[in-house]
C-alpha cells in the first residue's frame, strides 16, 4: 500500500535527505520511502499484514515532531488527512 506526504516546505534546518532518513527510521521494517516529486514524498508500506493506520499515525507523529507546516497532509487510500487533524 502506498502512503504519500504532501508538503509545501521542509522544516527549518532539514534537508530532504534528512527527512527521508528519519521517515525510514520511523517506519523501521514496515515501510520505506520509495520516491517522490516536488512537494511529495512517496512511501511504500511493505507489510500487508500490519494495519496501515499504524504507519499513518507514526508518520503523522514524526511530521509533527519535525515541525512540518500545518498545511502538510498524509494521503493513504486516496484520502488526504492533515497532520494536525
Amino acid at each position: 500500500m502506498d502512503l504519500y506526504i504532501h508538503y509545501t516546505s521542509l522544516p527549518e534546518g532539514k534537508t530532504l535527505a534528512d527527512v527521508v532518513g528519519e521517515i525510514n527510521d520511523t517506519l523501521e521494517d514496515t515501510g520505506a520511502v520509495c520516491g517522490g516529486e516536488a512537494g511529495r514524498i512517496d512511501l511504500d508500506l511493505e507489510d500487508e499484514n500490519v494495519n496501515p493506520k499504524f504507519a499513518q499515525i507514526a508518520v503523522k507523529s514524526y511530521l509533527q515532531r519535525a515541525a512540518f507546516a500545518p498545511d502538510t497532509k498524509v494521503e493513504i487510500g486516496g484520502m488526504e488527512i492533515g497532520i494536525y487533524e
